[in-house]
């Protein structure tokens, strides 16, 4: 907590609740705190926002939300741009191979909405203990090669049971302020607990009968893990949608097509079925990865499907 002014004090947001406010203070401790209505009107508060609190009474109460510096966004439900957090340095996407499966379209997504908003971007492939088949050993090789090798992602294959591949992370991310996201069952809860151990947050288990992970965090928090380092956690999502990124913009959301861009036949090239694309013309030679492609070619799909309803 930094003072700004005799009566103004700069705080963190830690968490939103149904009547306020969770901030971050002095020494991270955590403060609750009401919110002026008209901030609700103006500006929905979300954590990681640096806000602007006064003491009045005995009530610590936040008058302004700060310019947000950087912010993750997803399409909710109702097909609106929703925040999950903000002033962030990287996003991690927290996955695993068998339990639950891999889903490599919510990566990808996930990946477009953090280039959407040009923040970094790292892969956490949980719970490789328990990688023993031959076929979750050729996905997670998978995963390394068109990912790390062909997108230029990290990867970083751990577990938060045994701790292995843990160290490669923490000294990546240390000074960070981090968002973490990624389907339920996925270990985001037990890798808090792992970068702050002592943490008081319930660890879920995988329903046996639908092999979903259940619910563990029911709203996003920003936890303090000392040096610098933030992590955010968030619920678990089933789907991490992107209809907020418009059409024409996606292309741009696949760093691996950057060289590419700008050399196709056709100017406003979509790089679908057009003769002569640059992009088709790398992904038929290997130098982008066919899945990622596949992707792209989804994604544009459902936006022109969408915008023609």
């Amino acid at each position: 907590m930094t003072k700004a002014a005799s009566d103004v004090t700069v705080c963190r947001i830690s968490s939103i609740g149904k009547r306020g406010v969770l901030v971050i203070g002095k020494d991270d401790e955590e403060t609750s705190a009401v919110v002026a209505g008209s901030i609700y009107q103006s500006m929905k508060p979300v954590p990681g926002d640096r806000v602007e609190t006064v003491l009045k009474g005995d009530q610590l109460v936040v008058e302004r939300i700060l310019p947000r510096g950087s912010v993750l966004e997803r399409t909710s439900p109702l097909g609106k741009s929703h925040i999950i957090a903000a002033n962030l340095d990287r996003v991690l996407i927290v996955v695993s191979i068998s339990d639950p499966p891999l889903r490599t379209g919510f990566i990808d997504r996930a990946l477009a909405a953090s280039e959407w908003r040009s923040l970094k971007a790292s892969i956490v492939v949980n719970k490789i203990d328990l990688v023993l088949s031959r076929e979750d050993r050729r996905l997670l090789s998978e995963v390394i090669s068109v990912y790390r090798d062909g997108a230029a992602y990290p990867v970083y294959p751990l577990s938060c049971e045994s701790g292995e591949g843990c160290a490669a992370l923490l000294e990546d991310i240390r000074g960070e302020t981090l968002v973490m996201t990624g389907p339920s069952g996925a270990g985001k809860t037990s890798l808090a607990r792992l970068l702050k151990p002592g943490l008081n947050l319930r660890v879920g288990a995988l329903n046996p009968k639908t092999s979903k992970g259940r619910h563990t965090t029911v709203s996003a928090r920003l936890v303090p893990l000392g040096d610098g380092t933030s992590l955010i956690d968030t619920p678990g999502l089933r789907m991490f949608s992107i209809e907020h990124i418009p059409t024409d913009r996606l292309q741009d959301c696949f760093p691996e097509f950057e060289p590419y861009l700008g050399r196709c036949s056709f100017r406003n090239c979509r790089h679908l079925s057009e003769p002569g694309c640059a992009v088709k013309e790398a992904c038929s030679q290997g130098a982008v990865a066919e899945q990622r492609y596949l992707s792209y070619c989804g994604f544009m799909k459902d936006a022109m499907e969408g915008s023609s309803r």
